[in-house]
């Protein structure tokens, strides 16, 4: 094929394949546009031509999912905003390298079939490359387009977002060879792969389990604070007391909700001796029932010790009163002499989770008691405050500031922190910052020293609560760096601010999140201050969310951890040890059919 029509045709077709990402989500464009990636790059003249090829579709698509980078660069001044589009061009072709490489060695070989099953191959390292060099960008891996397809998207559990990317280049190449293979068996290999995609998915949904877990009360605060107003100096009591009145308000929920759940009625239980003939080692109704409540009962809920029920005389419903803080009995006579016990059952209060957005406290909280005495005001005993802050440590003089999440209790303690490891460049921090800085070149967030990073993946044990694995805005998009793997968490909380972002960058945040959530087997609470404020459960299925740019809480319950998928134990070996296979079958069908050649 010429390349005056090769070079304008795939630069089409990665526009297109943009369009299989959030928002828009139309995964079946997305395939196709591989596809035609894969046709053009099996008819290429050669390697150089084939990398042009793959360099314009990777321009293409990264420019277009990327647009909403642009929209960061208006709300700040210090740099003109027409540098946002030259940012967002700039990366695609640096990004659109992990494309164009493939694609050139691909074409090393001689033979289209083996072309399109190398480029599958190639495909993987070059994308796993692209979340590690240079900090990495792991932001929509072409296996992202598979979320709004459940079945094949729980695969990540087995083999990660990038298994994902190869799942999808294989269904593009089974509906190319589909299309226009040359010969009847390519078209029925074609339908073979497309068709073992359907199989793939009805997999993946088999192991998507319901549970009757009841996890403990979680609250999700968007404060609906836009960007335009985020660093008003004027501004910063309000957006305090926005916070603080909507988690008053949502707490308030939990109370209600709590005593829904466990009413206040009148509970009578009838003293009867064991039934004639009976001989069992145990008490009606108190070792079983206890062992079924420490299997399902949520963190803040007081269970007896075993020792308390093994050796006490109360009655299995005593216990549990007791555990739920229950005082005071009435007795009277019941039919027959048999004491009856009338009592009325108070409702403790339910400890909650709340979260708040990244940079939802102004103020440097670790040096500000009154601020923490505010906060302390609205929570009740038990609660944890999990808010998103500026974090500082002072040494020699000299203060280092952090992007951080606190976690703070209902006395105004602070009680863990969690300091952003993988930060933005330009964002959080300006790269090679002699060199830029004097061409004008500053980062996005206010102020003129860089963010120091943090240690990494950390499990915050939370006092009450199962532990939580703090990750902060993109950090989410980076598989296996979000969980400390020697100590497991229950839960993700991630803590974003995507008021920056437009209409595009939330939804997609969202989409790199769902995809941790499956991979880590682990729920996601994630908190923004205008969208998009979700609850994610293990299975990546967004269960909460709430309408972008409003004032509003999540009241819900955490839902259940589930076991540790393989993914977390093999990470990409499978994605990588299928790009052996299919690299090795290409070398294997170039070999036969230039062999074929050389007998003709």
């Amino acid at each position: 094929m010429p390349n005056r029509v090769a070079f304008p045709l795939a630069l089409v077709a990665g526009c297109l394949a943009a369009l299989g990402f959030a928002p828009l989500n139309l995964w079946p464009l997305a395939i196709a546009a591989l596809a035609g990636l894969l046709w053009l790059v099996s008819r290429a003249r050669g390697p150089w031509s084939a990398a042009l090829i793959g360099w314009l579709f990777g321009t293409g698509m990264f420019a277009f999912s990327l647009n909403w980078i642009a929209t960061a660069f208006t709300f700040q001044a210090k740099m003109p905003p027409v540098l946002g589009w030259v940012a967002v061009v700039g990366l695609a072709m640096y990004l659109a390298l992990f494309v164009a490489v493939p694609a050139g060695l691909a074409a090393i070989l001689r033979t289209p079939p083996a072309r399109v099953l190398a480029l599958c191959a190639l495909w993987i390292p070059a994308e796993w490359a692209r979340g590690i060099l240079l900090t990495g960008f792991a932001w929509n891996p072409i296996g992202a387009v598979w979320l709004p397809v459940g079945g094949v998207a729980q695969l990540a559990a087995i083999v990660g977002a990038i298994g994902l990317s190869l799942i999808a280049l294989l269904a593009a190449a089974g509906l190319l060879w589909l299309v226009v293979g040359p010969d009847r068996l390519a078209r029925i290999s074609g339908g073979g792969m497309i068709g073992a995609t359907f199989v793939a998915g009805l997999i993946g949904n088999a192991g998507v389990l319901e549970t009757g877990f009841l996890g403990p009360a979680l609250v999700v605060v968007q404060s609906g604070i836009g960007q335009g107003e985020r660093y008003d100096a004027a501004a910063v009591e309000a957006h305090l007391a926005t916070h603080l009145d909507l988690t008053r308000a949502a707490l308030l929920r939990v109370e209600a909700n709590s005593r829904s759940d466990l009413p206040d009625v009148s509970i009578r239980e009838t003293q009867i001796g064991q039934a004639e003939g009976v001989d069992t080692p145990l008490r009606p109704g108190v070792g079983k029932v206890t062992g079924q409540l420490q299997n399902d009962v949520a963190a803040g809920l007081t269970v007896p010790p075993s020792t308390e029920i093994g050796n006490s005389n109360r009655s299995s419903l005593e216990l549990l009163e007791g555990a739920a803080g229950n005082t005071g009995e009435d007795q009277v006579a019941g039919p027959g002499g048999n004491p009856q016990i009338a009592r009325r059952r108070p409702v403790a209060t339910t400890p909650a989770l709340v979260l708040w957005a990244e940079g939802a406290i102004d103020s440097l909280i670790e040096e500000d008691a009154a601020t923490r005495a505010r906060i302390a005001s609205v929570l009740r005993p038990g609660d944890l405050l999990l808010a998103g802050g500026t974090g500082v440590r002072r040494e020699g003089g000299k203060a280092r500031y952090s992007n951080t999440l606190f976690v703070i209790d209902a006395a105004g303690r602070i009680r863990g922190r969690y300091d952003k490891a993988h930060l933005v460049p330009m964002g959080e921090y300006v790269p090679w910052r002699e060199l830029l800085e004097p061409l004008g070149i500053a980062r996005l967030v206010p102020g003129d020293s860089d963010f120091a990073s943090g240690p990494g993946p950390r499990t915050l044990l939370l006092p009450g609560f199962l532990g939580v694995a703090p990750v902060i805005c993109y950090e989410i998009a980076f598989p296996q760096a979000v969980v400390q793997a020697s100590t497991r968490p229950a839960w993700i909380a991630n803590v974003s601010n995507d008021a920056w972002f437009g209409a595009w960058g939330p939804p997609q945040h969202v989409a790199q999140a769902r995809l941790r959530a499956i991979e880590e087997g682990l729920p996601i609470a994630r908190a923004t201050p205008t969208g998009q404020t979700v609850v994610i459960d293990g299975h990546g299925r967004v269960l909460n969310q709430v309408q972008n740019d409003v004032a509003e809480a999540i009241v819900t319950t955490m839902p259940p951890p589930l076991p540790a998928p393989p993914f977390t134990r093999g990470g990409p070996v499978l994605a990588f040890l299928g790009a052996v296979l299919l690299a090795g079958l290409a070398l294997l069908l170039q070999r036969r059919t230039l062999g074929r050649l050389d007998l003709a």
